[in-house]
Order: structure tokens, then sequence, then C-alpha cells
């Protein structure tokens, strides 16, 4: 089922404005919640003692005089390396910052990845921990909830084709995504879970809010990612019915699948798989840690 935008001529019918962000914005969520399963050890360090050696004791047959050993000789630990006189000096480490309140810390979040080179003009969210948590957890039930957008739409308007009395999506609405994949593909995760990894216990306060305090983060995430893997790939054409109100998939398979995957079709299939790959490296990351 596609969303049809009653101002639109039958040639270029379709909502104007239809949320792409199950796809972008679920790697935020999952770099928000992805270092939940990092089980972090203390890193252990020692100071090396130095050594003490002892000089032997020598006795000779041609004097009653035993000689008396000399003093332990200790080395001297001027003999290091500065690079090693460096390391046994105790590290002092900052302490980190106070956590803000949930309410109040998309701004941090965002400061943190624009200092890290990190692109974060097409986040809208206000509450962005608790939105994403949200949003993935719509998308792993199959679920589009469009008046909560976490990200600006795309550009341009919804096409279709009609041709021989046949109704089909035209390839240039594919195009309105690119922009959107193309940044969904370039945010460095590393440099994201870096950055979240310090707001755990906000985000058990968002998980606590939706009632999965004792699910595992891990769970919700792959669920929603295995979701959306498992979006059939189609070619370019994709035959639509018109019923007026809005555009239904002509295929009654693609029309009953959930509305998450309906909106992976409509980023086209060069775009799907682009996503499709992301998705795929971010599930292998969740499952071998």
């Amino acid at each position: 089922m596609i969303d049809r935008d009653p101002n639109d001529q039958p040639q270029t019918g379709g909502k104007g404005k239809l949320i792409a962000a199950l796809v972008i914005v679920i790697v935020l969520a999952v770099v928000v919640i992805w270092y939940l399963m990092q089980d972090q050890k203390p890193r252990q360090s020692s100071v090396p003692l130095p050594v003490v050696v002892e000089a032997p004791v020598t006795t000779t047959e041609e004097s009653d005089e035993t000689l008396v050993p000399e003093p332990a000789e200790t080395v001297e630990l001027g003999e290091q390396t500065a690079a090693e006189r460096e390391a046994e000096q105790p590290v002092i480490t900052e302490p980190e910052p106070e956590l803000p309140k949930l309410t109040e810390s998309t701004g941090e979040i965002l400061a943190s990845l624009e200092a890290q080179e990190q692109v974060v003009e097409p986040i809208q969210s206000e509450q962005l921990i608790r939105d994403a948590v949200v949003f993935v957890d719509n998308i792993r039930n199959g679920v589009v909830v469009r008046d909560a957008a976490l990200i600006a739409g795309p550009k341009g308007r919804f096409r279709v084709l009609e041709q021989d009395d046949k109704i089909y999506i035209d390839p240039r609405s594919y195009d309105r995504y690119n922009s959107m994949v193309d940044w969904f593909v370039s945010l460095d995760v590393e440099v994201m879970e870096s950055l979240l990894e310090r707001y755990q216990p906000l985000v058990e306060e968002a998980l606590a809010e939706i009632g999965y305090a004792e699910t595992a983060p891990e769970t919700v995430l792959l669920d929603a990612i295995n979701l959306l893997m498992a979006t059939p790939s189609v070619g370019t054409v994709i035959e639509l019915n018109d019923n007026s109100v809005m555009y239904r998939y002509a295929d009654p398979a693609l029309e009953a699948l959930p509305d998450a995957q309906k909106q992976m079709l409509r980023l086209g299939p060069d775009n799907m798989r682009r996503v499709k790959l992301k998705l795929d490296a971010l599930r292998t990351a969740l499952q071998n840690d």
C-alpha cells in the first residue's frame, strides 16, 4: 500500500514526503544500543620491580682471610629508556562528565557526532535516544510510524508511469532516496559507538519506558535488522493498483508484506542493495560480539 497525494495528477501521484527513516535511522539506534552488548574488561597494568642481583661470595685457599661479600647490586632503573619510564608513570584519567537527562541528551549527542566529522543535518528528532528506541521496536513489528519521523523525508514527489492501462512506479522516484542512502552508508559505526557508549543508563531508561526493561537490546535490534533484510529483491519495474485513495502493489505477495518492508521496496533495487549491505555488516558485528 502506497499513500497517494490528492494534489498530484495520476502521472505524478504519490505522497510528496513519505518517511524513509525506518531504513536510515536504524543505524543510529544500532549504535546507541550496540554498546550494551560489549563486555568491557578492565585493563591491568603492572610496574616492573627492580631486579636485585647478589654478588657471589668468593674464598681463596691462599689466605685465611675470608672475603667480605660486597653489598647487593641493584639494577638501576636509570638505564631504562624514556618510553619505559613514561609507561611506568601512573595514568591519570579524567572523570566522565555527568550524564544529561534523557530529555536533554540529544544536543550533546549531536555535538559529539559533529566533533567526529559525522553528518547530522538529516536528523530532526529532539529526543534521539528515546525516539530511536521506539522506532526500532516498531520496525521489528513491521510498523512504520510516519508521524514520528526522526529524519527529514525525501525531496520531490512519488511518481508513477502509465502504460497499456497499467500503473508502475516511475524509476525516477527511487532517486529521491539517493542522498539519504549515501548518508546512511557513510556513517562510521565505530565512531558513533565510541561516542554513545557512555549513554547506557539513558538507553536502558528509554527501553524501560516502552516495557523492555528485561529484554536484551540486541534482541530488539537483530529482530528489526532481520525483518528489513528479509525484504524480497524485485526488479526496477513494480506494478501498482490505483483505488483513488492510495496506490497498492499489484502483486499480492508484495502487498501482503509488512509496511517496513514495503518502505524498503520504495528505495529502489540499487539503494535497497546498498542499505542491506550496511545492515548485514551491522548484524554480523552484533552477532560476533
